[in-house]
């Protein structure tokens, strides 16, 4: 292959992989095919023995109201092998055989044609490796506490598209990355003995996703492929002899996709009339879901083949009723999560008391950064995770009109709530569901009395007791999250109590009266007897 092949160089990558489908026809031909000369293939301008390859990829992020919320804490894993290749030609000019544009080839000048060689494995580096597969590279991409490279730590929020839009925004997403180091030396010299054992031309490797729907799954991340073959694409590094032709050096390098998982993808000059760019992509990413063309930002709804992450928010609103009811006890809650697949991490809560959002966090603040009033979870492989009020430090502790919000839960979460009564009076305690009337008509919640037997969806509860849900909650799945009410009710004592309490009293009164009036008839009786 002629030294000056490649044409002008191109602004170092800006691809985003995600895991994303491109429905497009199998390439066998020069139609539908990409070629170095145009991005996202990335030319190095100054060509170098190693080279570092971005992968990178998105999640789409969704929330039942779109809010804001925290990434999901996933880690992938891909398979690097070189691809099976034995037919595979890539067709394009040298830099010198283009006009001025850097794109269309000057008139009468020839195409060069040359054939794609299997990837030298050994010529591979990637984080996570094991070294016990020698024919495979493995690597991973993490998301979460560690893992978001869009953030500074996991205390970021994004973006989310609301789940009942029907037209996705692509870019309402996170993204993580790895990086495949590529040393041309080590495609030069496989044995290290000095000697050329391979020479310059374009190497292909295949990148397979091979992330367990098992590790999906305890993620809360939903895969929605259109075709079985979407979790691969390919990587084609572009070298060639350096200076004193004694090894290689890279130049260049395309990731492109095949929907038939054909390692023996032909790539073709592009031009603008003639060859549509279908699969050279950006990787496995949210640009690459539209088949026209891979800038477009939006995709319909039922179109999308990003991994999805969904996600739902509940409240937790404490009131009371009845004139005797105490407005200012601070009632103990205790709020309960489980999720008997997806792992409660990364989301986050706030508390709302006497109008004022409060907690006993402080961060540095800024763009998308949780406030100071909210708290990020991140519980690592708990399952369930639990806030009890009960420690004056959480600050849940409910007066009337507190509530505790909690937004980025993923489906599947269920909640129970608990609350004590820390007072001497006996309140009737009642829960009501306000999203739940809204879809069903009926808002009440069963509950029971903590650690008894009385259950109803109106309950006394004594002092010191509590009443919690006979049942969790799933979170709904709607255009609004859940809306838990928990009410007291103390009503006014009826003052007609009062008359026995004073009965006696006026019975002895009126018997002294009597036994006075009698006194005083007899005496002046026996003083008319006396009177001379």
């Amino acid at each position: 292959m002629k030294k000056n092949m490649i044409q002008k160089a191109i602004a170092s990558v800006t691809a985003i992989l995600a895991v994303s489908a491109m429905t497009v026809p199998a390439a066998v031909s020069a139609v539908n095919t990409p070629t170095i000369n145009k991005e996202p293939a990335v030319v190095i301008q100054t060509p170098t023995d190693t080279a570092a390859i971005p992968v990178n990829k998105d999640i789409v992020l969704f929330n039942v109201d779109g809010s804001l919320i925290l990434s999901p804490n996933i880690t992938y894993s891909y398979d690097i092998t070189p691809a099976a290749v034995s037919t595979a030609t890539i067709t394009t000019y040298a830099p010198g055989d283009l006009k001025d544009d850097g794109i269309t080839p000057k008139d009468g000048t020839a195409a060069i044609t040359v054939k794609v060689k299997p990837g030298v494995i050994g010529a591979i580096t990637t984080a996570n490796d094991n070294a016990s597969t020698a024919d495979v590279k493995e690597a991973s991409i993490s998301f979460g506490a560690e893992g978001d490279t869009n953030t500074n730590d996991n205390t970021t929020k994004h973006k989310s598209n609301k789940e009942s839009d029907t037209t996705v925004i692509l870019s309402n997403k996170v993204s993580s990355s790895m990086t495949i180091n590529v040393d041309a030396n080590k495609i030069y010299d496989t044995n290290g003995d000095g000697q050329q054992d391979n020479g310059p031309g374009v190497y292909r490797y295949k990148i397979k996703d091979v992330t367990t729907d098992a590790t999906l799954t305890a993620s809360g991340i939903e895969r929605k492929y259109q075709t079985d073959n979407n979790d691969t694409i390919y990587l084609d590094v572009y070298t060639k002899y350096n200076e004193q032709k004694n090894g290689l050096v890279v130049y260049g390098y395309v990731l492109l996709k095949d929907t038939n998982d054909k390692d023996n993808v032909d790539i073709n000059y592009y031009t603008e009339t003639t060859i549509p760019e279908t699969l050279k992509i950006t990787g496995f990413d949210t640009d690459s879901e539209n088949t026209d063309t891979y800038k477009d930002q939006t995709v319909a709804k039922e179109n999308l083949t990003s991994d999805a992450y969904h996600t739902y928010n509940v409240e937790v609103q404490k009131k009371t009723d009845g004139d005797l009811a105490d407005t200012q006890n601070n009632f103990p809650f205790t709020i309960a999560l489980s999720n008997e697949n997806v792992k409660l991490d990364d989301f986050f809560y706030e508390i709302t008391k006497d109008g004022q959002k409060v907690s006993a966090r402080t961060t540095s603040l800024g763009e998308g950064k949780l406030t100071d009033t909210e708290f990020n979870v991140a519980l690592s492989n708990s399952g369930a995770w639990t806030l009890d009020g009960s420690t004056a430090s959480t600050n849940l502790q409910l007066q009337n009109g507190d509530k505790i919000l909690i937004t980025g839960l993923p489906v599947g979460t269920k909640i129970t709530v608990t609350e004590t009564n820390n007072t001497d009076d006996v309140y009737t305690v009642s829960a009501t569901n306000l999203k739940q009337a809204a879809e069903t008509g009926t808002d009440a919640i069963t509950l029971k009395i903590k650690d008894g037997e009385q259950t109803g969806t109106s309950l006394s509860v004594d002092s010191k007791k509590a009443a919690e849900m006979n049942a969790a909650l799933e979170i709904k799945k709607s255009d609004a999250g859940d809306v838990i009410v928990f009410t007291n009710t103390l009503k006014d004592i009826s003052v007609t109590g009062l008359l026995f309490s004073i009965a006696p009293f006026a019975a002895i009164t009126a018997a002294g009266a009597l036994l006075l009036g009698l006194f005083m008839k007899n005496k002046k009786r026996g003083e008319d007897k006396n009177r001379i």
